[in-house]
């Protein structure tokens, strides 16, 4: 419930954008090396791997399904998200404190105290057969923060090019797409990629195992590299809408709110986007 609050959050916020001419960067990545990643799934006969990258600046959701007729267990230590060649680790060995309530007593004179517990995040993740678990830990792709650069105009001055916004990228170049609300063709913008020259490459690696002392311990490695940015008008990414409504509870009390529903013609579990405040 709580990610479906935070994706209308979201969703309000690119449609206030929308009404003030705002742009959306639609960012492709294409998935290469041995173990390719095809309709945002990867697997082999032990293992499925889903990915879901779709948000704001993109995240490095996945879940992974045990194919296998028997336990298989995944070590966070030995799996990592390597990002441009930098290492980033999914477990680190830390402990927090948790706060709870012990009681004493019965029926009248029962009362509560409060104790502390130490709990040490979880390397291992143990996984039935036939059974889905999701990362412990995910990573934005791309930053938030404007790309900004400079570069001299021959007459002394400096020229500062706001690198988000492909209408004034050198590198962009100005295309037709089809509309996704109508008949016809809008203006977009394009910029593309090769895996030797894409600003944003990615890995995911995995050790996983089916005996828990990892004695016999496989490997399963996802790469992925950005392969195109396209910007459009706000109104052409968000789709075609309709009227729905949606069941909530405010106070305690149910009630029902209207809402506008986007079909959302370039979700992709490989693809996210960045709001450009223009």
């Amino acid at each position: 419930m709580k990610n479906f609050k935070l994706s209308l959050m979201m969703l309000a916020a690119i449609v206030v954008l929308a009404s003030c001419g705002g742009q959306i960067r639609l960012t492709e990545t294409e998935s290469v090396g041995k173990d390719a990643v095809v309709n945002s799934v990867c697997e082999n006969d032990d293992i499925k791997i889903t990915y879901d990258m779709w948000a704001e600046n993109g995240i490095t959701y996945f879940s992974i399904y045990n194919k296998a007729d028997k336990p298989m267990y995944i070590d966070w230590k030995r799996s990592v998200f390597v990002y441009n060649d930098w290492k980033n680790d999914y477990w680190v060995e830390k402990s927090t404190s948790q706060e709870y309530l012990v009681p004493s007593g019965s029926g009248k004179n029962i009362t509560y105290s409060r104790r502390m517990s130490t709990v040490v995040s979880e390397r291992y993740t143990f996984i039935p057969p036939n059974t889905y678990v999701s990362v412990p830990m995910s990573y934005t792709i791309i930053s938030s923060l404007v790309q900004v650069s400079s570069e001299s105009t021959g007459n002394g001055k400096m020229a500062i090019n706001m690198t988000d916004d492909l209408r004034k990228n050198k590198l962009g170049t100005k295309v037709k797409i089809a509309s996704t609300t109508g008949k016809g063709m809008v203006n977009a913008y394009e910029q593309t990629f090769t895996k030797e020259n894409s600003p944003y490459k990615f890995r995911n690696f995995l050790t996983y195992s089916f005996d828990e002392k990892f004695v016999h311990e496989k490997f399963i490695e996802n790469e992925f590299y950005v392969s195109k940015h396209t910007q459009m008008s706000v109104k052409n990414f968000l789709g075609k809408k309709t009227k729905g409504k949606v069941s909530m509870k405010v106070g305690g009390k149910k009630s029902k709110a209207k809402v506008t529903i986007y079909d959302s013609p370039y979700k992709k579990g490989t693809s996210f986007y960045k709001t450009l405040i223009m």
